[in-house]
């Protein structure tokens, strides 16, 4: 072909690639790797239920109030999570004047690239700077992180603060000569406690007391450094949730501690899955590379002997005693998981390392399995096109356009596997999903938008009214708040209270759910029969508003 596609020995080509190919340039490529996939399209889409509109209606509403202690939506006191990641959000709108959808997201974002080079720290520290590399790139290119770093959610946020709080933890459990790094830990504690809540210190104690009893090195609890470090957590942490416990006498902290901790996690309060439910979540989650996991799982062979080297066990227990921990909550998100992918992402990495190297010559066979796994991802990527035009016509393009990328993408990879060294089948994979993600962004993110934007039912309905009250029926995500600028659309939760308010209140409007229809049907038909649709754009979740008259 008269050129090679990659550079060849002795070339200057070569010798600037090697140039750049050198530890220190690993943070500046993984940080350029994980802004183009995190950043690309992050503020183009609008909000999609059910989080998204309501933190950026928590956002919204302390912008333009000026407030930095009170969360709030919809007039209620937001109890779910504390305040750090509305901090950052309400601190960007500062700079650009506005909340909208880039500022909102921005924190997860952020956190994202926090936590790919926090997991490169981690690699560097435990292993070598490629094994590092290879983390970092294994977390800005998995499905679960880059899903969470480009939505509204403060997972990342959280995990990137829980993971430098485990990397000083490390530092300081495995080296007597930095047992200062415990207070570092406890910043980051304090940190990711502010941004998640109780969680922050739970995670790190589950692990660092579960090293302790194992080892039996009882003598880190007295060298933990726990008194200063109890100042050191008080200081970042406690202000606030002193200020919003006076602030709200109390109830905000009561919420926040009983029904979001301890029901949550023993009660299930939605989200309730099976004990057994992320050994199914974890493989699709970390996809693409789960393919390169899999092989690794017939290599390493963790037993005590293995187990016995205490960075290795650290590593272990931090995986292991988050897994046992959520896998007993009845409440399981998918995103829960998102802590120990940091040390999913240094197994796979050290893998490739090791893979790269030729450590396991004798097993040829691990390649047939990722050449396979990814040419059947590469003939369902070229599928996909025709599968969305049989659900919906007109997502053919879209489809077409998302399909095209990834497959050839991954078929590149399937070529990579089969006939390149690792570590260019690796680049491959990082590449798909770069380029994957940015045709995701203009096609695909675009026309889902369409179906799934709580802004055109927003402009239909202040078509209709304007200052006239509105109320919503059975539905209590705040959807439409931020869209529709309202700060309060109060929640009617049953026909009867529907009943009670005709007989209350004056005029006003009531926005409902084509399902729900027949459940206010009967003594409010005729609010049924003077209905106007505001939203039709998904078969069977079609809007209505209904006008509110007493009756007669």
């Amino acid at each position: 072909m008269g050129s090679s596609l990659f550079p060849t020995p002795g070339s200057s080509t070569a010798a600037g690639w090697r140039q750049l190919n050198t530890p220190k340039n690993y943070p500046v490529f993984l940080l350029v790797l994980s802004s183009l996939i995190f950043f690309t399209g992050l503020g183009s889409r609008d909000f999609w239920a059910p989080v998204e509109p309501r933190y950026g209606e928590i956002a919204r509403i302390m912008f333009l109030k000026g407030e930095w202690i009170v969360p709030a939506v919809n007039g209620d006191l937001y109890t779910d999570k504390p305040i750090l990641y509305f901090w950052l959000v309400h601190f960007f709108s500062k700079l650009v004047g506005a909340v909208n959808e880039w500022t909102v997201r921005l924190p997860a974002a952020l956190g994202g690239i926090g936590l790919v080079l926090a997991t490169y720290k981690l690699g560097k520290e435990f292993y070598t700077p490629r094994v590092g590399l290879w983390a970092g790139v294994v977390m800005a290119t998995c499905v679960r992180v880059i899903w969470e770093a480009r939505w509204a959610h403060l997972d990342t946020l959280f995990t990137c603060f829980f993971t430098l709080s485990m990397l000083f933890a490390a530092r300081a459990v495995l080296d007597k000569a930095q047992r200062n790094q415990f207070l570092f830990a406890y910043a980051c504690m304090a940190l990711a406690t502010l941004t998640k809540g109780l969680i922050g210190i739970v995670l790190p104690g589950l692990v660092l007391a579960s090293f302790v009893m194992i080892r039996r090195e009882w003598r880190l609890i007295l060298e933990a450094r726990l008194v200063p470090g109890i100042f050191v957590f008080l200081a970042i942490a406690a202000p606030w949730f002193v200020l919003v416990n006076h602030a709200t006498d109390g109830k905000w902290l009561y919420d926040f501690i009983y029904l979001h901790h301890i029901q949550r996690y023993t009660d299930g309060l939605g989200h309730r899955e099976p004990v057994y439910y992320y050994l199914r979540t974890l493989p699709v989650d970390f996809l693409p590379w789960t393919i390169v996991a899999v092989p690794s799982l017939f290599v390493y062979r963790i037993d005590w002997k293995w187990l016995r080297q205490p960075a290795r066990l650290f590593l272990f227990l931090w995986f292991a005693a988050i897994f046992v921990f959520f896998s007993a909550s009845d409440t399981k998100p998918d995103l829960y998981l998102l802590p120990l992918f940091p040390v999913v992402a240094l197994f796979i990495a050290n893998f490739i390392t090791a893979w790269a190297d030729d450590s396991f010559a004798q097993h040829r066979w691990y390649r047939g399995i990722v050449v396979t796994s990814f040419g059947i991802m590469a003939i369902a990527c070229m599928a996909s096109p025709m599968a969305a035009r049989f659900v919906r016509p007109d997502a053919f393009v879209p489809a077409l356009i998302a399909g095209s990328v990834m497959g050839a993408g991954t078929l590149l990879t399937a070529y990579a596997a089969w006939r390149k060294p690792i570590p260019i089948m690796c680049c491959a994979v990082a590449g798909t999903m770069a380029t994957g993600i940015v045709a995701l962004a203009y096609s695909i993110f675009p026309f889902v938008d369409r179906f799934k934007s709580p802004r055109p039912v927003a402009a239909a309905v202040a078509g209709h009214i304007a200052a006239t009250p509105l109320y919503i029926y059975a539905d209590s995500m705040h959807d439409y708040n931020f869209y529709a600028g309202r700060k309060l659309i109060p929640v009617i939760s049953t026909a009867d209270r529907l009943d009670k308010l005709r007989q209350e209140a004056g005029s006003g409007f009531l926005l409902v759910k084509h399902k729900d229809l027949r459940e206010l049907g009967g003594q409010n038909q005729d609010l049924i029969d003077r209905k106007i649709a505001v939203d039709q754009r998904a078969p069977g979740r079609w809007w209505y508003l209904l006008p509110l008259e007493p009756k007669p």
